[in-house]
């Protein structure tokens, strides 16, 4: 029982918890470094400031879940390449696109929210609900 008599709520296995901040670390890098060359040769000044501001909360994404990643000796199963598909080449379908990984990404971090036990795992938690916050405003000032 965790303190004040209540139950302890199952929270993601700390091997889990390896893959899961694995596959998170390589997901933000990877979109760190599409958007960061995308705010460089759209044509879109609003798209430009956008992807800029998004490349930089993703690098700094992708450190916040590599240095949440446990450091127990076990290998992670999590692939190195992330989950979504290929960008599209045209400026114009990129929007579409990353909003899409976005939505996403919104999901899969509150998924893992879901399963994290508050006082088990405050960290993660507290790692999963600053991304949460970022990509929220991400989403909501996407440019049309």
């Amino acid at each position: 029982m965790a303190s004040g008599g209540q139950p302890i709520v199952s929270t993601v296995p700390i091997t889990a918890l390896v893959d899961r901040c694995t596959a998170m670390t390589a997901r933000h890098r990877r979109l760190f470094e599409l958007l960061g060359a995308w705010a460089m040769d759209d044509p879109d000044a609003a798209r430009q400031r956008w992807y800029a501001t998004a490349a930089h909360r993703h690098a700094w994404h992708a450190e916040l879940w590599d240095r949440r990643r446990p450091t127990i000796p076990v290998e992670s199963s999590a692939g190195s390449e992330p989950a979504e598909a290929t960008p599209p080449d045209d400026v114009d379908e990129r929007r579409r696109w990353y909003t899409e990984v976005l939505a996403a990404l919104i999901a899969d971090t509150a998924a893992l929210a879901d399963g994290v036990d508050p006082e088990l795992d405050p960290g993660t938690l507290r790692v999963t609900r600053l991304v949460a916050a970022d990509l929220d405003e991400l989403a909501a000032t996407a440019p049309s």
